[in-house]
């Protein structure tokens, strides 16, 4: 219900009875022409921001300066808006490392990894049971048709457990070491280095100041 009055309210008409006309009919509040001019503002900011919102959800081409703007609308809806990415370079890097890991081969499944608790087995069949031709393929047919459903199950699994983990390695490997800090905002020093005439003139400013 609240997500659907939530989407109703892109609506200005209805959204213009839900902010005035609802609370002067449940709570007799009569506004004047300046708190409604207030409220109304405020109405349209907010779907400026939803507007804009949607384009940057999108990732389209450009949205980085789309979310500068959507951070400048409502700085502090944006601080704790799931959409805004707070580390634009780790996100591409870290996107391009996942295109890459999707298109890497997965190993094979080793034979003994996972469990799953499958609801049959052959003791569900009693041996008198069994003496029954029928019986018997009916246990063959419906104990290998779990199996392999479970074999299934088990290689996505695996699938995905691999996929993340080499993910995390390539993060490791290749993008932390070189993405601003989040903390601290300092980059890694591999990333600055300083010429051969910086550090001279770097060191004659610090001799100059002993020289006083």
């Amino acid at each position: 219900m609240r997500l659907h009055i939530v989407h109703s309210m892109k609506d200005p008409s209805i959204a213009a009875f839900w902010l005035m006309t609802m609370p002067q009919i449940l709570g007799g509040f009569n506004y004047d022409d300046d708190v409604k001019q207030k409220i109304w503002w405020q109405y349209k900011e907010s779907m400026r921001y939803d507007q804009l919102r949607d384009v940057v959800a999108k990732r389209k081409p450009g949205w980085e300066h789309l979310q500068e703007a959507l951070i400048s609308l409502d700085p502090l809806r944006a601080r704790d808006d799931p959409v805004i990415v707070k580390n634009i370079p780790f996100y591409k890097a870290k996107k391009a490392l996942v295109a890459e890991v999707m298109k890497l081969s997965v190993p094979p499944r080793p034979q003994e990894w996972g469990d799953l608790n499958l609801p049959l087995n052959a003791s569900l069949w009693s041996k008198e049971e069994l003496k029954d031709p029928k019986k018997q393929l009916e246990m063959t047919v419906l104990l290998n048709a779990q199996r392999e459903m479970a074999d299934k199950i088990l290689d996505s699994q695996w699938e995905t457990k691999w996929r993340q983990d080499k993910l995390n390695e390539l993060l490791e490997e290749k993008v932390r070491p070189y993405i601003q800090s989040i903390d601290n905002g300092v980059l890694p020093q591999p990333i600055i280095i300083q010429s051969h005439n910086q550090e001279h003139k770097k060191s004659r400013r610090q001799k100059r100041w002993w020289l006083f």
